[in-house]
């Protein structure tokens, strides 16, 4: 990949750093274009349009290499670069770019910013970004789909999101019999299972057994059977023992949220699943009413022995 050795604006002519004319115009135009109000992204789209060369061969201007353009102080002159703006010019772009910062007084040491996970869109599938702009008057947050043929927009509070997962959560707390643990399949682990239960057995009627040889014979009879266990049975049932052994939240669980959750789900009015690591939703109400803890007692009420209250 080529990558510039040079500001944008800037050449070598006999080893020493001039301006380039039609690169030092094309920052001029650039830094106006942002002055009279247009965005980096619309500028951006400009330039591609207009076939204009961030170098030799290379096009692909987006908002990245355009802030990068808008924040350099080198323009003003700072040696070896010679003056392509001046100081009111970069100090009114500063001030523009502050001024359209609407993220610059987020604490993003708060739960919204931990969550860590995709969120997904209702109607396409695609990822959401979180999106607050502190100009909305109603100051509420908007997640939009960045599928460019989507756009979807659905607009929720970071507290009322969070408040959504915390319910989610505690629903699961309290029946972690909800989370579906899949029929264990015979892999032919039998025959070999039952060898060692022969093995295991005459050592123990027999004299002078040496305990040695026992204990090794039923380590390898654990080995086999655990070996056969399908990850899905045992990320189901370790997700169960998670839930089972948590205690009610009172408000969110950074760390149980990222030991259970794979992503976020939107739905279309606008309500919110949580997929779990075992990818079963919790959440939304199923089409006849029931709701995953309904399923979740059927299941019980099925298997009585693979949940918290069977036991």
């Amino acid at each position: 990949m080529k990558l510039r050795t040079l500001p944008y604006g800037y050449q070598f002519t006999d080893g020493v750093v001039a301006v380039h004319p039609q690169e030092r115009d094309t920052v001029t135009e650039i830094c106006k274009a942002y002055l009279d109000g247009k965005s980096l992204l619309q500028i951006a789209e400009h330039l591609n349009a207009d076939g204009v060369e961030y170098m030799p061969g290379v096009m692909g201007w987006n908002k990245a290499r355009l802030k990068r353009i808008i924040e350099d102080e080198r323009y003003l002159g700072r040696d070896p670069y010679p003056v392509i703006l001046e100081q009111k010019t970069y100090d009114a772009l500063q001030a523009v770019k502050n001024e359209r910062n609407t993220q610059k007084n987020c604490d993003r040491s708060t739960d919204i910013f931990q969550l860590g996970v995709p969120v997904k869109c209702p109607s396409c599938g695609c990822e959401m970004h979180r999106r607050y702009d502190a100009r909305i008057k109603d100051g509420t947050q908007r997640w939009t789909c960045q599928n460019p043929e989507c756009k979807k927009l659905i607009a929720k509070s970071d507290e009322e999101l969070l408040g959504e997962i915390t319910e989610l959560l505690n629903r699961t707390i309290s029946a972690p019999e909800m989370i579906r643990v899949p029929e264990a399949t015979d892999k032919g682990s039998c025959a070999e299972v039952r060898k060692l239960d022969n093995e295991i057995g005459r050592m123990l009627e027999g004299f002078n057994t040496d305990k040695d040889a026992l204990r090794k014979a039923m380590l390898r009879r654990v080995s086999v059977v655990y070996r056969d266990i399908p990850n899905e049975i045992y990320t189901a049932k370790r997700l169960r023992a998670v839930f089972a052994n948590a205690e009610p939240l009172s408000n969110f669980s950074a760390d149980l949220f990222h030991r259970t959750v794979k992503a976020i789900r939107f739905h279309g009015d606008g309500t919110v699943g949580i997929l779990l690591i075992n990818d079963q939703e919790i959440g939304k109400e199923k089409p006849n009413g029931n709701n995953d803890s309904d399923t979740a007692a059927e299941n019980s009420s099925a298997n009585p022995g693979d949940g918290r209250h069977g036991k």
